[in-house]
C-alpha cells in the first residue's frame, strides 16, 4: 500500500509538472527569413506566386524525392490549393491562397494534417532594394496544448527558420540563373496551332490593371467550367483584341480552353480560336521593355 501511494504522489507531481509547464510554455509561433535576389522582380514574383515554381526551390521537396503534389484551382490566383503528401521529414497537408497584392504580398494558409493537425498562415513580401528584390518569407502560427510543451525544450524559430534559410537560398539561386540565362531578352518561332474551343470574361480595361483582371476573372471561368462538367484542354490563356497605347487600355479576355464547350457556359461566352500558322515570342526580362 505504501508503494502505491508513493507511486501515485510521483504520478502526481509528473501531472503537476506538466500542467505547470503548459501553463507557461508559448503557444504562438512566429519565424521569418529574408535574402536579397539579384533578378528582375518579374522573375521572383513568378517564382514565388505560383505553387508549381514553389516546388523548384522548397526545402522541404528535397527531403522525400518522391513527395506526390496535387495543385487545384487557377495556380497563383487567389483559392489555388497546394496539397502535398509525403514521408515523416514533410507530412501532409495542404495551402490554400488567401491573398495575392501584385509584385508585393502574398498570404496563404497552411493546413498540417500529418504528423500532426495544426493551421498556420504563411506570407512573403517583397520590395525593391540595394542589389535587387529583397524577399521575406515567414509565418504566424499557434501551438496547442500540451504540444506547446516542445517550445520550452526546442528553439522552434532556429528550427523552422533554417528551412526558410535554405529554400531562400534556393530561390535566390533559381532566379539570378533564370536572369542570367535569359540576358537573350527574346526568341520568336514560327508553329501551326491547331482550331481550339476557350470559355471566358472579356473587358475592356486599364492596362495598369491586368494582373487584377487575371487575378478576379479566372478563378470564376473555372468554377463554371467545373461546375458545367466540362474538361480544360489547356493552360489559362488571355486573348488579346485590343491594344491602345494611347489611351492605354485594352480589350482581353480570361480564357480556358475546354473540351466540349457550345454556347454560354454560365455567365461566360464561348470563343472558337482558329488554328494556322502562329508566331510564338518567348521574351525574357522587364515588363517595361
Amino acid at each position: 500500500m505504501k508503494a502505491l501511494k508513493v507511486i501515485l504522489f510521483i504520478l502526481l507531481g509528473i501531472v503537476g509538472v506538466l500542467l505547470i509547464l503548459m501553463a507557461v510554455a508559448p503557444t504562438k509561433m512566429n519565424s521569418e527569413r529574408s535574402v536579397v535576389i539579384n533578378a528582375p522582380k518579374e522573375v521572383v514574383w513568378n517564382n514565388i506566386v505560383m505553387f508549381a515554381n514553389q516546388h523548384k526551390w522548397s526545402p522541404w521537396d528535397k527531403k522525400d524525392p518522391n513527395i506526390k503534389i496535387t495543385i487545384e484551382g487557377v495556380d497563383g490566383t487567389v483559392g489555388a490549393v497546394n496539397k502535398w503528401e509525403g514521408n515523416d521529414s514533410v507530412g501532409s497537408g495542404e495551402q490554400t491562397m488567401k491573398k495575392i497584392t501584385p509584385m508585393t504580398a502574398i498570404e496563404s494558409e497552411l493546413h498540417f494534417i500529418k504528423p500532426w493537425e495544426n493551421t498556420a498562415q504563411a506570407y512573403f513580401n517583397v520590395v525593391d532594394a540595394e542589389g535587387g528584390v529583397k524577399v521575406s518569407w515567414g509565418f504566424k502560427g499557434e501551438m496547442s496544448r500540451p504540444f506547446n510543451i516542445f517550445g520550452l525544450f526546442m528553439d522552434m524559430d532556429k528550427a523552422i527558420g533554417a528551412d526558410f534559410e535554405q529554400g531562400l537560398a534556393n530561390l535566390k539561386a533559381l532566379c539570378e540563373a533564370e536572369a542570367a540565362s535569359s540576358a537573350k531578352t527574346y526568341e520568336i518561332k514560327e508553329v501551326t496551332t491547331g482550331p481550339r474551343t476557350v470559355v471566358g470574361h472579356k473587358e475592356t480595361i486599364e492596362m495598369n490593371a491586368i494582373s487584377d483582371y487575371y487575378a478576379q476573372w479566372m478563378p470564376k471561368v473555372f468554377d463554371a467550367i467545373k461546375a458545367a462538367g466540362l474538361k480544360m484542354a489547356g493552360a489559362p490563356v488571355g486573348l488579346y483584341y485590343t491594344w491602345d497605347e494611347k489611351a492605354m487600355k485594352t480589350e482581353l479576355m480570361a480564357a480556358i480552353p475546354v473540351s466540349g464547350a457550345k454556347g454560354k457556359v454560365g455567365i461566360f461566352e464561348t470563343v472558337e480560336v482558329k488554328g494556322g500558322k502562329t508566331l510564338v515570342v518567348d521574351f525574357y526580362g522587364d515588363y517595361s521593355q
